[in-house]
């Protein structure tokens, strides 16, 4: 546990000595983010901050490798490849706009690699109060949509300030902290390094804006974290080391808003890929709430949901009142949020939607 913290203070170093370093340098390369219609900015912004994760995350990674740190091979090689051509991938979208099927396949080709290097089916989906389902050789196919499914999920949330930072730094603690009790070394110095790489771009991001993830950071965060979840679940196998549905607590605020978004835009037969502000945080900026004050609440919430799954590894017999009651409570609020906004706004799309141009939008 002292060398992962360790790991967690020196990659938190890093990061906030070279992220002011990137704003710089992005704004001197003109990598910027120009305001439009859409924009809550007025000024152009550096985008590209990512980077100042990923590269003191995958330093880190190369360095623990050599010193012979880790106690295997596969899964942290599969990280830090998937990684870095998912961030090249970013790099060259956000330059560019590449197509939303040209993205899929490259995310899904390193999805499917990785997965299969690290080893890390789905072995079963279990609901408490149920009996646990066999998936086999379906569950490859389950990690592959899932990792596919969260790389983009994690890219459509980051959009305010701070809320892809939060997910990041509050995720990768979650993950460092339960490998570490269960001990996962591996998993636990790969996140500890993700947990204090986050610092320094949040600093530049939250609460005002000095520079913004951008793909190049938020495809590969949501990647690390998604593969993260799915160590976790498999633990050495072939019997899940824990309900799929427990680590995903760690990123629940993220995936649920998502979800709920795209099987929305889906009933409305709506392309999920085109830029809309639907998400429950855009709807709660859209309503009038701050940037700041939309990610604090889901920051809040983000501490609430890893607090449960914490509460659930250590007393099982109340797995069954936190996964029903929880999942209940999110909908509820979810539904709350959606008819407050309606109620709110006056600028509709004729499906219940903030229209585009509308007041307050995200970015």
């Amino acid at each position: 546990m002292h060398t992962v913290v360790i790991a967690a203070l020196v990659s938190a170093a890093a990061g906030l000595a070279l992220t002011p370093r990137l704003v710089d340098l992005l704004r001197r390369a003109d990598i910027l983010d120009i305001p439009n219609a859409r924009s809550s900015h007025t000024q152009p912004i550096p985008v590209g901050g990512g980077l100042g994760i990923l590269v003191p995350w995958l330093f880190g990674m190369a360095v623990v490798a050599a010193v012979g740190g880790f106690s295997e091979a596969g899964f942290p090689a599969a990280l830090s490849a998937g990684a870095a051509v998912l961030a090249v991938l970013g790099f060259v979208d956000d330059r560019r706009n590449l197509t939303p099927l040209s993205r899929l396949v490259v995310e899904s080709l390193v999805a499917a690699a990785c997965i299969g290097a690290g080893g890390l089916p789905v072995f079963e989906i279990e609901l408490p109060g149920f009996t646990p389902l066999a998936t086999g050789s379906f569950g490859w196919a389950l990690s592959w949509l899932f990792v596919v499914g969260f790389t983009n999920m994690f890219n459509f949330m980051d959009g305010i300030n701070g809320l892809a930072g939060f997910q990041a730094l509050l995720g990768a603690s979650a993950l460092a902290v339960w490998a570490s009790l269960a001990g996962d070394s591996t998993l636990a110095m790969a996140a500890a390094l993700l947990a204090g790489s986050s610092v320094g771009f949040l600093r530049a991001n939250f609460p005002r804006a000095k520079v913004f993830m951008g793909d190049v950071g938020s495809l590969p965060l949501g990647f690390l974290l998604a593969m993260g979840v799915l160590r976790v679940q498999a633990g050495a196998g072939p019997v899940s080391a824990a309900p799929f549905w427990l680590p995903l607590l760690f990123v629940w605020p993220f995936l649920g808003d998502a979800t709920y978004t795209l099987l929305n835009r889906a009933v409305h037969r709506r392309n999920p890929f085109r830029p809309h502000r639907s998400h429950i945080y855009q709807r709660l900026v859209v309503a009038g709430l701050s940037h700041k004050h939309v990610t604090l609440i889901y920051a809040s919430a983000m501490l609430a949901c890893i607090a449960a799954a914490f509460v659930c590894r250590e007393h099982p017999p109340l797995r069954p009142y936190v996964f029903w009651g929880g999942l209940a409570v999110t909908t509820a609020l979810m539904v709350a949020i959606v008819v407050r906004v309606r109620a709110s706004t006056t600028q509709r799309d004729g499906h219940g939607e903030p229209a585009e141009g509308g007041r307050r939008p995200t970015r």
